[in-house]
């Protein structure tokens, strides 16, 4: 197991369950038939401030309530948060599996050196959030975690509550689009970045635009989700509460996890649209895995993951030739990159050193991110930035924040970008971003867009 980068309260100790003490956390198990993604029907109801999914793994943990919450401020390095987090993890343990410990979820802007604005408000450049109940599904296992202080008859009255609501009801119509990609803006704007790549300013760029959608009533968090989980069982599915807004999603691309000690990140970067028919299917497969342009800006992506993880891990390895990622709507190339943490090396340091890739800003970073400022018409903010959960040994998981939307009221904004090389071609990247907005559209509008 790997600890926290420096010296400090220790993790937590596992001890029997008893009693009602508040100096620590209790993890209770719950019946195996509970489902914590019951509480996701209705988010906003039920008081849930955050989950995070794998449905493939049977993997879900659903924050509700806040009983702290860490706030990263612009500009200040992601390590910022770690001595408070450690504090916060630091309590003693008493659970009756080792899968109800205690975790913080949370997340990261695109750029941390900035304070979202607009839609994004009360969403901070980083958080990490400490829930009051933590249900966690782990395979066989339902449970939930009480933070210090939470009493038990809390849990009872939200359990009553869930079991007794009535399901959401289906809205009289979806939300509509009411401002779509601006191809007229994208088209010089491609143009522009290809000739400055071709120019020998940067190697990639990755260029986003965002498409807003309306409705006559508020939009349903909870029914997405669902929609997103069904249609996409092998992402990583999330929600993250501020402000009355969700930012929500289901994206393919992990950041980095740490398991143990052994670390993975996935290298996601090429993509080309699903065939038809299997025959079709396997040519654009193939087509994809030989078009140069498409490596060469999958080359770049995993270039500079082994050079983020190569000071801070061991025994480093990245296969030398990618293989595909298939979704229902897209495929893509992929190459998992794996190593050993050293000692000393956390969660938070490994983020850090990998955020943002260029699967999603570019490379070099900065002059990538300086172009992307200049381009974009919209705030970014937890788009395109990392989210997910971390425990008391500095261990958990980040996924990159793609394949996303945020939702406030009656309005949401979805948010898809591509990777712009020498030889890109705007109608082609435009084509891309149409592809990859239709999983977040279709769940908003449950199809009927």
């Amino acid at each position: 197991m790997v600890r926290w980068g420096s010296p400090g309260v220790a993790a937590g100790v596992a001890e029997p369950v008893s009693g009602s003490a508040t100096d620590r956390f209790h993890g209770v198990r719950l019946p195996d038939d509970f489902d914590p993604l019951a509480l996701l029907a209705r988010p906003h109801a039920h008081g849930v401030v955050a989950s995070y999914e794998r449905p493939d793994r049977g993997f879900a943990l659903v924050a509700v309530g806040a009983a702290a919450q860490l706030a990263l401020e612009p500009g200040a390095p992601i390590a910022a948060l770690r001595d408070p987090a450690r504090a916060l993890l630091g309590r003693p343990v008493a659970h009756e599996h080792d899968a109800l410990r205690p975790r913080l979820l949370g997340g990261f802007a695109f750029d941390p050196a900035r304070a979202p604005a607009g839609p994004w408000t009360g969403f901070p450049a980083g958080s990490l959030l400490l829930p009051r109940l933590l249900f966690v599904r782990d395979g066989a296992c339902s449970g939930v975690v009480l933070a210090p202080g939470v009493d038990r008859s809390e849990l009872a009255v939200l359990l009553a509550r869930v079991a007794f609501a009535a399901p959401p009801a289906e809205p009289a119509a979806p939300p509509r689009v009411v401002q779509d990609f601006d191809g007229g803006a994208w088209q010089p704007a491609v143009s522009k970045l290809a000739a400055s790549v071709r120019d020998g300013r940067y190697e990639k760029v990755v260029l986003a635009a965002q498409r807003e959608l309306a409705g006559d009533e508020p939009i349903d968090p909870g029914a997405t989700l669902e929609r997103l989980r069904a249609g996409y069982p092998h992402c990583h599915v999330f929600s993250f509460v501020a402000d009355g807004a969700t930012f929500l999603g289901a994206t393919p691309e992990l950041l980095v996890s740490v398991a143990g000690g052994a670390v993975r990140a996935l290298g996601l970067a090429g993509s080309a649209r699903r065939g038809m028919t299997p025959a079709e299917d396997d040519a654009l497969g193939a087509v994809l895995l030989a078009s140069a342009k498409d490596r060469r800006e999958h080359e770049i992506v995993v270039r500079a993951l082994r050079l983020g993880l190569a000071p801070l891990t061991d025994a480093l390895h990245a296969p030398a030739e990618p293989e595909l990622l298939r979704l229902p709507n897209i495929q893509h190339l992929a190459t998992g990159v794996h190593a050993r943490a050293r000692e000393g090396t956390d969660l938070l340091a490994l983020i850090a050193a990998l955020h943002p890739t260029p699967a999603v800003c570019g490379w070099p970073t900065d002059t990538a991110r300086r172009a992307i400022r200049a381009h974009e018409r919209f705030e970014r903010g937890w788009y395109a930035g990392a989210v997910g959960w971390l425990d008391a040994a500095g261990e958990g998981e980040f996924a990159v924040a793609l394949r996303s939307a945020l939702v406030r009221g009656s309005r949401a904004w979805v948010f898809a970008g591509a990777g712009i090389m020498g030889d890109s071609c705007a109608e082609d990247e435009l084509a891309e971003i149409e592809l990859k907005s239709r999983p977040l559209t279709g769940a908003l509008t449950g199809g009927r867009a």
